[in-house]
């Protein structure tokens, strides 16, 4: 009777691969969970809770002990609204006054008090202005920087006066020239006047006034005088500055000024 073959003794299996670190391969325990009860009949479903959800804290945090903070308090309450109604009583009279109102005229002593808004040819009375008027504002144009015309008269058929203060300069010298080019000037504006309109020239005389070096107040430093027929045909020439003077039938120069 044959023997059946002898088998190869069994290998043992082969241990698996561990993982890194040396543990061997396997699934955490985890416990069962409960099952969620459904919910009872009315109640609204709830959301499923997102993956890392953590729900709140239950309650609130304790409150620091202590007093509470100032502006919480009824006396920092109240200044804080009184703060609002100033800054408020501040801020908004800027932006709504000033509508409709003019602005105010401001007048300082450095520049002179503002020019009069009456219209040309009137006075501010709403007069017409009198021949001595436009003589002056006239002279005044034709004066410019030499000097200020300070009065001025002319009556009907009388001697016509001019006043003026000479402009003081740089030098003696160049004051002087002022004070002719002053006669030359306030002479053409004569002429060229409606005084001597229709060729009857009025006598005219002129007044130079001017503060001298130590004095006080100004004074009398050029008088001179003109007669109709030089009023009404002597050329009264910038050009000619220098001989302003000798033009005048009569003359009385302080000597300041017969440089």
């Amino acid at each position: 009777m044959e023997q059946p073959p002898e088998q190869p003794p069994k290998q043992p299996p082969k241990p698996e691969p561990q993982p890194w670190g040396g543990q061997p391969w396997s699934r955490p325990q985890v416990p069962p969970r409960e099952p969620v009860p459904p919910p009872a009949w009315g109640e609204p479903v709830r959301p499923r809770e997102p993956w890392g959800y953590r729900p709140p804290p239950s309650g609130k945090p304790p409150r620091p002990p202590g007093a509470p903070p100032w502006y919480r308090q009824p006396v920092g309450i109240l200044l804080i609204g009184v703060a609002v109604v100033i800054v408020l009583a501040l801020i908004v009279p800027t932006f709504t006054s000033g509508g409709g109102e003019p602005a105010p005229t401001v007048t300082t002593g450095a520049f002179g008090s503002p020019g009069s808004t009456a219209a040309p040819g009137t006075t501010a009375a709403g007069q017409p202005p009198t021949v001595a008027e436009q003589l002056r504002q006239a002279a005044q144009d034709e004066l410019g920087a030499a000097g200020e015309v300070t009065s001025v008269t002319a009556p009907p058929g009388g001697l016509v006066t001019v006043t003026w203060e000479i402009t003081r300069a740089g030098s003696q010298g160049l004051t002087e020239n002022n004070a002719r080019f002053g006669v030359m000037r306030i002479m053409r504006a004569i002429q060229q006047s409606q005084l001597t309109a229709g060729g009857d020239a009025p006598r005219v005389r002129l007044i130079g006034r001017y503060q001298l070096p130590g004095a006080t107040a100004p004074v009398t430093v050029v008088r001179l005088r003109f007669e109709p027929s030089t009023v009404e045909r002597a050329d009264f020439d910038d050009r000619d500055y220098l001989e302003a003077f000798d033009l005048a039938d009569a003359a009385v120069i302080h000597p300041a000024f017969r440089g």
